[in-house]
């Protein structure tokens, strides 16, 4: 079965190279560039509607890691990192579903539904790092749930990490705090050991620039946060209607099915997966754990209900190295010239403008009209990294920072909204750079204030006539 693995890890090790570049990706590298050369920023430097507002940069680690590694390596270097800590992710589920008898067959085909689940989401972005250290967790606190002597004083140490790359760190005490509850009822010379714990992953989360206000981000976030759920694709929930969301429905079909049968996993493992199935319903952004989830959960279920399923019906399962390498080079290179062959952009030394709007950039660039832009959502990152700090952008990828008011008035005037020109005339930006096909593009050509000013490939950029 090594052969068919090596196929689906190379696939998934491929990809950040050959998507389109993710729109958050070229804020998180300017931002890097700002902590790297003046420390963390305390404010935002970004945009004219919220400029010099309190900003929480907690992702100030990963921006800086992305940052040193595009300087040094380029895009490419940065894309097999992430790559690697996606990889890395997926053999510690392997490992702990072979841990719990889990046949490598059943596991072939489980991998592959994580892998299209991934592949979807997979991208240079401090998310993966929560993917990364969610799995860790869980690949330690099961082992010891399940007996062994796994050092569970290894996770505040990460939990210290963890808090300063993404926000995702909250998931990180959900499990803790999990697993203190589960080994707390089912063992009691445990107890104490899960209270230390528990206490000194808080403590840890506290080591970060904003100290214990960081656990009420997340909170605030969470019940403020409604606009941006409705607008950003990722805060959406799943649709079944759409081929590329169904394998999660898949997983969370699997993972289910696993949690059903006699031989689902103990309390620990169960509640974990029971609230990850829920999340990943309530937004695609979580989709990647139950991907992650089902190689410990539903591969030792099914290898407890069916016995071809279980690994003492492997056989051998060595490769020689050579192979290994040859089928990984192999699906690497075909990845790379199907990419070619369908137009798909390759990043390597630098990351691939494909699908962003650069003649508009170099058009700004030439003919200033002004620093105020009222921009294409996705766009905003791609702006920054640009043409920061000649012009500031209205909103970008950061939309927990600019909150709902800012997002719902841009979502008016973009969609060309009923009382879309009184939000425009009160902001008065100097330019509006958006997509050809925005509702807004159509609006303002009927407007006799506004011209056209440039049409690119994907953008049209609109400036105020002079009166």
């Amino acid at each position: 079965m090594w052969p068919q693995l090596g196929v689906l890890l190379a696939v998934l090790f491929a990809a950040p190279f050959v998507v389109d570049v993710d729109p958050d990706f070229w804020w998180h590298l300017r931002t890097g560039d700002l902590i790297w050369h003046d420390g963390i920023p305390r404010s935002d430097p970004f945009s004219w509607t919220a400029g010099g507002h309190v900003w929480t940069a907690h992702e100030w680690l990963s921006e800086a890691i992305i940052f040193g590694v595009q300087f040094i390596g380029g895009y490419a270097a940065n894309a097999a990192l992430f790559g690697a800590f996606v990889l890395a992710a997926l053999l510690l589920m392997y490992d702990l579903a072979r841990r719990g008898h889990a046949g490598s067959r059943p596991l072939v085909g489980l991998m592959l539904v994580a892998v299209v689940i991934l592949s979807v989401f997979i991208a240079v972005r401090p998310q993966v790092f929560t993917w990364l250290f969610f799995a860790l967790f869980v690949f330690v606190l099961q082992r010891r749930y399940d007996g062994e002597a796994q050092p569970v004083w290894i996770l505040p140490p990460m939990m210290a990490l963890w808090v300063n790359l993404h926000l995702g760190f909250v998931y990180g005490l959900m499990l803790v705090a999990i697993w203190c509850v589960a080994t707390s009822i089912e063992n009691v010379r445990e107890r104490r050991t899960a209270a230390f714990l528990m206490s000194a992953c808080l403590l840890a989360a506290c080591l970060n620039p904003h100290g214990p206000a960081i656990f009420v981000y997340p909170v605030r976030y969470f019940f403020e946060g409604q606009a941006d759920r409705a607008f950003v694709s990722e805060w959406q929930r799943p649709d079944i209607r759409l081929i590329a969301q169904q394998p999660i429905f898949l997983a969370d079909a699997l993972l289910a099915g696993a949690v059903a049968v006699k031989s689902r996993p103990r309390p620990f493992l169960l509640a974990v997966t029971v609230i990850c199935i829920a999340l990943s319903l309530q937004a695609l952004r979580n989709a990647p754990f139950v991907a992650l989830l089902l190689l410990p959960v539903a591969g030792p279920a099914f290898a407890g209900r069916w016995a071809s399923a279980n690994s003492e019906r492997d056989s051998s399962t060595r490769i020689h190295a050579g192979v290994a390498v040859a089928v990984i080079a192999l699906v690497l290179g075909g990845a790379g010239l199907v990419a070619v062959e369908r137009g798909a952009s390759i990043s390597l030394g630098a990351p691939s403008d494909q699908g962003y709007p650069s003649a508009g950039v170099d058009h700004l660039h030439e003919h200033p009209a002004g620093t105020r832009i009222l921009n294409e959502y996705s766009w905003g990152g791609y702006l920054i990294s640009k043409s920061y700090p000649e012009t500031l952008v209205f909103v970008d990828g950061r939309a927990d920072f600019y909150g709902n008011r800012i997002l719902n008035d841009y979502a008016t005037i973009y969609r060309a909204r009923p009382g879309w020109q009184d939000l425009l005339a009160k902001y008065d930006p100097d330019v509006v750079f958006v997509s050809k096909s925005a509702p807004i593009a159509d609006a303002l050509r009927q407007e006799p204030h506004w011209r056209e000013d440039f049409v690119g490939e994907v953008e049209v950029i609109f400036v105020r006539k002079p009166t």
